[in-house]
């Protein structure tokens, strides 16, 4: 079985057909998708349908799908008062809240909001080596907070997966390319798709199940930061200078 792994789409559909293109030559035939779905790129409900049409296809929940769902925010302006004491923070605060509403707007006019609220917080694959497998977006204990990044001490990631009883962990939500071993268990992250570090270039993994081995390849494919920062502005999304910023790798 061959497995495709991406995570951190954020309704970027340039990046997800890019990837899904460099995807057709590699033989997969089944997807994970590790959550943070749809939130700030201009076609949340594309990349939705394109998803649901995969081979194969599980997704789970990410912390930002989960604001679209519920009106949360991140700390520390996870509510207007918390925001109030920082002008920097209600600014922040506002542009979060207009982009949940836009991108939960998009969906439930093309009647794909329900769509979010089933998807679980773990994906579990048992492969034919008998390696067992866990999918999570940031971690066992959370869907948001510290996760699976070359930079978190090993310490730190024992106490977030303590008792994931896996060979292998696959997280998403840092954003960052990752391949370590802790304890004996594989912690993978495919980088994101929709929002990278490294501009124009979308993270995913491909994960080989060979009978007496796994084979692991981190992929990452190029993509039109241009034509989604066009769309973007042409979409009036409320969040497109943010956005542009991240893709055209200002910030973080």
């Amino acid at each position: 079985m061959r497995l495709g792994v991406i995570a951190d789409i954020h309704g970027n559909e340039v990046a997800l057909n890019a990837v899904l293109k460099a995807a057709g030559m590699c033989g997969v035939d089944h997807w994970w998708a590790l959550g943070d779905l749809v939130l700030f790129g201009p076609r949340p409900a594309e990349v939705m349908e394109i998803l649901r049409g995969l081979p194969g296809v599980e997704m789970l929940r990410g912390n930002t799908d989960r604001y679209v769902l519920t009106g949360e925010q991140p700390a520390p302006h996870a509510t207007a008062t918390d925001a109030a004491a920082s002008v920097d923070l209600v600014e922040r605060y506002g542009a979060m809240a207009a982009g949940i509403g836009w991108t939960r707007g998009v969906l439930d006019q093309a009647g794909l909001l329900g769509r979010l609220t089933g998807l679980p917080a773990q994906l579990r694959l048992q492969l034919g080596t008998g390696i067992s497998v866990l999918g999570v977006h940031a971690s066992l204990r959370a869907d948001d907070g510290p996760g699976i990044s070359p930079g978190v001490a090993a310490e730190q990631l024992r106490e977030l997966l303590a008792g994931c009883d896996a060979d292998v962990v696959i997280g998403g939500h840092t954003h960052i390319a990752t391949d370590r071993l802790v304890d004996g268990i594989r912690l993978l992250n495919p980088g994101s798709a929709g929002l990278p570090r490294t501009r124009g270039s979308a993270g995913w993994l491909l994960v080989d199940d060979e009978g007496d081995r796994l084979a692991v390849q981190q992929h990452s494919t190029a993509f039109d930061v241009d034509a989604v920062v066009k769309d973007l502005r042409q979409r009036r999304h409320p969040n497109a200078e943010f956005v542009t910023s991240i893709l055209a790798g200002a910030r973080t």
